[in-house]
Parts: structure tokens; C-alpha cells; sequence
């Protein structure tokens, strides 16, 4: 039996998963708990006297503003950190590109108290429109504003996750690329674009798929400029769940293709 050639990127690449790994099952578990606290308060206030009134729920949007600052921003910057100091061997904490994708970051996630609010003010419109009775209604109500009512929450988790912890990780490589390419000299550093090859992923990323572009221009997927694959300018559309990845290469690099996902 003929023994393969080894692989010199094979711990790179285990690495790279093992930062995915972990990095969304950080950021889950840090978006779930901060939402379990945010509801816990939330509730009393929304259902004070056996009543319910979405409107208390804006008391608590601070409160959930601090959850994301101390809570999930900084576990999204540690993923982040993790494949820049893979790469450049130092950490982002001086770097204005770092501060200002967390900055960004922060601000995506600071919406769910307007999403709560619109979730309750549904469940009573639609409780009115089918007749059905107070209890009823507030039964519903408090299902929303319970974490573990429901998988609504969990799958939430999942997605903010996913999303969140992949598009660290590709600014952590597209960051470390730029600064490694100024600091090599090298005046025409490039990038492509690697879908992940499975039916989940949605066309529009499997056409971008071995796209190649200069490194500090935009990959164009879906008709949208995206400088990474999960790059939180894009639309949603391209962005949410998105699992593909990018990788940095210099002008004229051939690309060996044979079992590019394999660890």
C-alpha cells in the first residue's frame, strides 16, 4: 500500500477548525446566557399584575447593551484574536480594524429588546384575532420571554454563533493577510473565495466558489461587495449561517484543490 504525501498545512487547517469549534461554542453559550438574564428581568416588568405590556421592555435595553459589551463582544474578540495571532504571532489589541469590527459587532447584537418587544406585541395581536382568552394569551407571552420556553432561543443562539464566530474568524485572516502582505513588501497580495461543497450552501456562494481577487478588494457574491466571506457589511442574505472561508495567496499561486475540506 503506497503511503499518501504528507500534508504540511494539515495542522494549520486542524487548528483553523479547532478555533471554529470552540469560537461557536463560546459565543453561543455567552449570547444564551446574557439572553436568559435579560428575559429574567424582563418578564416581571412586561407581566407586572397579571397584565402584559411590551412597552416595559425598553426599560431593560440598557441592561441588555451591557451584556453585550461584557459578555459577547469580548468572546467574539477572542475568536478574532485567536487567527490573528495565528498568523502575525502578536495580539490586535492596538489594531483600529479589530476595535472597530468589534465596535460593529456590538451594534448587530444590541437589537434583540425591539425584537422581543415585536414578538409580544404579535402574540397579542394575534391572540385578539382568534379570540382566545387572557390566559391563553399571556401563556404565550411568557414563552417568549422565557430562554428555554421554546427552541426559538436555542436556534437563535445557533445562528448568532455560526454567524458571529465565522466572520471573526475570516476578518482575523483577512486582517492578518493585509498587515503580513505591507509588512512582506508584497505589492500584489491576493485572496479566493472557498464555499463550503455541500447542499446547504446557498448558490450564490457556491458561484463565488475559487473566486479570486486582490486582497484588499471585495469578493462580489450575490451582486454584494464582500471584503470576507461573513464580512457583517454584507446583506444578511450573505451573511447569516454563512460557513465559507477565504484564503490569502500571492499573485500567480496555483491552488491545489484535492480534498480541500478534508482535516
Amino acid at each position: 500500500m503506497s503511503t499518501p504525501p504528507a500534508d504540511d498545512r494539515l495542522p494549520q487547517r486542524l487548528r483553523a477548525q479547532s478555533v471554529i469549534r470552540d469560537g461557536e461554542a463560546q459565543t453561543g453559550r455567552a449570547w444564551f446566557r446574557a439572553l436568559q438574564r435579560f428575559l429574567d428581568r424582563v418578564r416581571p416588568s412586561v407581566r407586572s399584575g397579571g397584565g402584559i405590556d411590551p412597552g416595559r421592555v425598553s426599560d431593560h435595553a440598557q441592561y441588555w447593551t451591557d451584556q453585550v459589551n461584557v459578555e459577547i463582544v469580548p468572546t467574539i474578540g477572542r475568536t478574532l484574536g485567536r487567527t490573528y495571532r495565528r498568523v502575525l504571532g502578536r495580539d490586535p489589541e492596538r489594531d483600529p480594524f479589530v476595535a472597530q469590527y468589534l465596535n460593529e459587532a456590538g451594534n448587530r447584537l444590541v437589537r434583540i429588546p425591539d425584537e422581543v418587544y415585536a414578538l409580544i406585541v404579535t402574540a397579542v395581536e394575534e391572540g385578539i384575532r382568534r379570540g382566545q382568552g387572557v390566559d391563553d394569551v399571556a401563556e404565550a407571552v411568557d414563552e417568549i420571554l422565557t430562554a428555554t420556553g421554546s427552541e426559538r432561543w436555542r436556534n437563535r443562539a445557533i445562528t448568532v454563533a455560526r454567524t458571529e464566530t465565522m466572520g471573526a474568524v475570516n476578518a482575523g485572516v483577512y486582517r492578518s493577510a493585509v498587515l503580513s502582505a505591507r509588512e512582506d513588501g508584497d505589492f500584489a497580495p491576493m485572496k479566493v473565495w472557498l464555499a463550503t461543497d455541500d447542499n446547504r450552501t446557498r448558490p450564490t456562494h457556491n458561484a463565488a466558489d475559487k473566486q479570486r481577487t486582490l486582497l484588499e478588494s471585495p469578493f462580489v457574491v450575490g451582486g454584494a461587495d464582500l471584503l470576507f466571506p461573513g464580512d457583517p457589511r454584507g446583506p444578511a442574505g450573505e451573511v447569516i449561517n454563512c460557513r465559507c472561508t477565504m484564503l490569502p495567496v500571492v499573485l500567480g499561486q496555483e491552488i491545489d484543490w484535492t480534498d480541500r475540506q478534508d482535516p
